[in-house]
């Protein structure tokens, strides 16, 4: 049963005093109070931004605000917002997510970025996805490809999680790209006569959180498949790398999102790979090593 972060109101309040009775009860639970209670609002009283201005002065119906009681009670337990809305905003495109899956980042976005910059100027783009959860990069790499004139993309996305697969697949019909995406349940390259190599771009977020590392209680609700690796948060990392370079077509890519403040490690796994594969790091690169995407290709 969730905490009730609420006090019984004897009369009813307006559309405003609601919002900031939830924005109240969220501030020591979230980092953006104002926006979950807006979020969580404007669901219950199917209303948008600007709807929700203007209804401010009006009186909240008694039953929508028992609803966003409920709600709101439901993120101060940590429940991610995704999961109570159950969806994600990913690269323009809202996604279905659900506790199977792990919920669509913003800083993930930037392997769709570089795999579509790879990829946009050719007539053919054949992807690998491993780890696809929701389906978030495949569908977007293959929207976005399709809308830069790429005549034929195809793309196959795979995980060891059938009901992430149930998930995915619905958000690929969901963005008419079903019959681009190859869904596949196997662990990483494991299943490789199911793949149909060789690939222009591997893409891949895997997990890459040490399981000894304290985190917050909000990824307590995400799949700690998705989350958590052996190694020091290296395993799969590792396994991939080892596995889905050969896969790639000569000049190919594999763009892969590796944990923060680990640069050394990083270094270290692909030391071996650098005669025949050239290494760089895209994106959040700073004076932290924070790596966030490993970009490597594998040369002519």
């Amino acid at each position: 049963m969730v905490k009730q972060p609420f006090n019984n109101e004897s009369s009813q309040q307006t559309v405003h005093e609601v919002l900031r009775a939830g924005e109240q009860a969220l501030k020591d639970t979230s980092a953006s109070p104002r926006l979950d209670s807006e979020v969580l609002l404007r669901r219950v009283l199917g209303l948008t931004q600007s709807g929700l201005i203007i209804a401010f002065p009006e009186p909240c119906p008694v039953e929508a605000t028992e609803r966003f009681h409920t709600l709101v009670a439901r993120r101060v337990s940590g429940e991610p917002i995704a999961y109570i809305l159950g969806e994600r905003e990913f690269f323009g495109l809202s996604f279905r997510v659900t506790p199977d899956v792990l919920v669509p980042r913003p800083e993930t976005e930037i392997i769709v970025e570089h795999a579509v910059k790879e990829l946009r100027d050719r007539e053919t783009a054949h992807i690998l996805d491993l780890g696809t959860g929701s389906g978030c990069i495949a569908i977007a790499c293959v929207k976005e490809l399709q809308r830069s004139g790429c005549q034929r993309v195809s793309c196959d996305a795979v995980d060891c999680s059938a009901a992430a697969l149930v998930v995915a697949k619905e958000n690929a019909q969901r963005h008419r790209v079903a019959e681009a995406v190859r869904f596949v349940e196997g662990s990483w390259c494991r299943e490789v006569s199911a793949l149909r190599p060789p690939y222009d771009c591997i893409v891949a977020n895997p997990p890459y959180i040490d399981p000894r590392e304290p985190t917050p209680i909000e990824l307590s609700y995400e799949p700690r498949s998705a989350l958590f690796s052996a190694e020091d948060g290296l395993a799969d990392t590792a396994e991939i790398m080892r596995s889905a370079l050969p896969l790639l077509l000569p000049a190919g890519v594999l763009l892969c999102e590796v944990g923060a403040g680990k640069a050394a490690s990083i270094e270290a796994l692909m030391a071996p790979y650098r005669a025949d594969f050239d290494v760089t790091y895209l994106g959040d690169l700073s004076e932290q090593d924070r790596f966030r995407v490993v970009r490597v290709t594998r040369n002519p």
